[in-house]
């Protein structure tokens, strides 16, 4: 009887160091993650409390704040629209057989990829309602057109830009994985019962993928909040503020009015959280399968003649938001006045010698390329091993990770800069980092935490639970195992979130522009800072270097096998 209870009672030790173990390391992980995540924002949380009288001023005194606020949802507003628009001009990059479909895609990446300072100084060219080249051909054309009939430093102005420039290309990108896995069985079964193409997309394709439109409206209405550049190039011009510009402005004041930044910070980012709430609860309530266990077809509408007629207008697209902006940004880096085209002899090389000279620009180039190699090294690392604990192993709290591994989605970039420097100002421990480019580097790896994870457990997930059980019977732990088989089947995703990082690091400007200082100032400050000061042809300069860089990544990726634009 003794050896019998012994030998039942000897297991149950094993089971509570197992689940003491796993409550060790889900702390250790749910900490570490918080520290990231939580940690700028629970001192951004805490700076609004610090001041008396802060948050009834930025609620009820402060018409600024809310003028701000208002012109931020008002932007904001954009995302439905770009969504469908965006989700339309996939399906048919997909769906259609069109001519040049991939070169076509591949422009929209570009678009995606390109920095929005330099997209924003060629519209600026174009559309100025002063001396825009458009607006001085249509008075020249037609005589009776006495004033500007377009203002690019108007609402009108900033939604033009975001659409074309931002909103549409990135919804394009977001949407078309959601098409590839749409089953055609489904788009057949509406053919064969003898309904057009655009009355099956209507009534089969809309609905069933209305969950990734709503996804990328949800996206795309955060990122609207947290837009600054373009705000910044052509709203404070007009007296137009928006949240972001509004806090910029606030940080920047002489003294620094902080707690009304936070404050207002704070008020976006529960709005956010709210939102994020009721996504949730949406998604929960709404299933939409498309891929089941029965062979799944990708078959193509047949459109006959008329898919030429779709590839010029895709291409005419591409031209108006890549080639029309990107080509107005050259010509002005060429310019003696930026806009001026009707002086003597209006083109010079003198603004790129100055840019080239500036003992300011090669320090910046040099600091962009180790925040871009550096994020995306440091970042892939970080979101690999953080969707693995997630994905597949059994510690505690691993839920709660993946909430605040996703939080980074909720804080806008402005706010993210806000609470980094609040927390390296106010902890001894962290002031060392202080202006440093390492500081950078930690804060676009938090913006771009919940892609990299999200990504990396998609990958993840498509690699079959067996390998590792044959993996651990042969000897080898987890670590040794999600080294030596994980890490070398995720090889494509690892180098396509690299670059993604890479990209994202270099073109980003509000995440950085508060904690960037001289010595770790990279080229998107830069870029920034001689366009607000009024220098707007060298700014132009460092936006075709800018986006040369950029452009030269994704060329280089896609020409190693990086499915960037590839028909597929």
């Amino acid at each position: 009887m003794a050896s019998l209870a012994e030998v039942s009672a000897g297991p149950r030790p094993r089971y509570v160091a197992r689940t003491v173990q796993r409550w060790v390391w889900g702390a250790i992980v749910l900490a570490a993650v918080g520290a990231i995540t939580l940690g700028p924002i629970l001192v951004v949380v805490e700076g609004s409390f610090e001041t008396p009288g802060t948050w009834p001023k930025v609620l009820f005194e402060s018409k600024a704040a809310r003028e701000a606020l208002g012109y931020s949802l008002l932007f904001a507003l954009r995302a439905p629209f770009a969504a469908l628009i965006g989700f339309f001009i996939a399906w048919l990059l997909i769906r259609i057989p069109i001519p040049g479909r991939g070169l076509i895609e591949f422009m929209f990446w570009i678009a995606f990829f390109l920095p929005l300072i330099p997209m924003t100084l060629g519209w600026t060219l174009l559309l100025d309602a002063h001396n825009g080249l458009l607006n001085e051909l249509i008075k020249s054309w037609f005589p009776f057109v006495t004033e500007s009939p377009f203002d690019v430093h108007s609402i009108g102005g900033i939604f033009w830009v975001h659409m074309t420039a931002s909103s549409v290309p990135v919804l394009i990108i977001l949407l078309g994985p959601a098409i590839r896995q749409l089953d055609a069985v489904v788009e057949e079964a509406g053919r064969v019962c003898g309904s057009g193409a655009l009355q099956v997309f209507r009534r089969i394709t809309l609905p069933l993928l209305i969950p990734a439109i709503v996804t990328g409206t949800l996206l795309g209405f955060i990122r609207g909040l947290e837009a600054f550049e373009v705000e910044q190039l052509l709203g404070a011009p007009a007296k137009i503020f928006v949240y972001t510009t509004h806090v910029y402005a606030l940080v920047n004041w002489e003294p620094p009015r902080f707690a009304e930044a936070m404050a207002l910070s704070t008020l976006v980012l529960f709005l956010l959280l709210i939102l994020a709430l009721i996504y949730q609860r949406y998604t929960l309530g709404h299933s939409y399968a498309t891929v089941t266990g029965t062979s799944m077809s990708l078959r193509q509408f047949t459109v006959g003649r008329w898919r030429w007629a779709i590839a010029a207008v895709l291409f005419l697209i591409v031209i108006v938001i890549v080639v029309v902006p990107m080509a107005f940004l050259v010509l002005g880096s060429m310019m003696k006045l930026f806009g001026m085209f009707e002086v003597k002899d209006p083109y010079t090389l003198a603004h790129w010698r100055l840019v080239l000279s500036d003992p300011a620009f090669l320090p910046s180039l040099r600091n962009t390329i180790v925040l871009g190699l550096g994020a995306a090294a440091l970042g892939v690392a970080l979101y690999a091993i953080l969707a693995y604990v997630i994905a597949r192993t059994k510690v505690a709290t691993r839920g709660l990770s993946d909430f605040l591994a996703w939080l980074p989605w909720c804080v806008p970039g402005i706010l993210l800069g806000v609470g980094l420097l609040a927390l390296v100002l106010a902890n001894p421990l962290l002031t060392p980092l202080y202006g440093s480019i390492a500081l950078l580097i930690v804060a676009v790896t938090i913006a771009q935490l919940p892609l990299g994870v999200s990504m990396m457990k998609t990958s993840i997930h498509q690699i079959g639970i067996e390998l590792e059980h044959a993996s651990q019977v042969c000897g080898a732990g987890r670590p040794r195992t999600f080294v030596r088989i994980v890490l070398p089947l995720m090889k494509p995703m690892l180098i396509s979130l690299f670059v993604l990082v890479a990209i994202a690091a270099i073109r980003d400007v509000a995440t950085v522009l508060l904690i960037a200082q001289p010595k770790s100032l990279p080229l998107s400050v830069l870029m920034l800072e001689y366009a607000t000061n009024g220098n707007t042809e060298p700014a132009a300069v460092v936006g075709i270097v800018t986006a040369a860089l950029v452009i030269a990544i994704a060329v280089a990726a896609r020409s190693f096998g990086l499915q960037i634009g590839r028909a597929r």
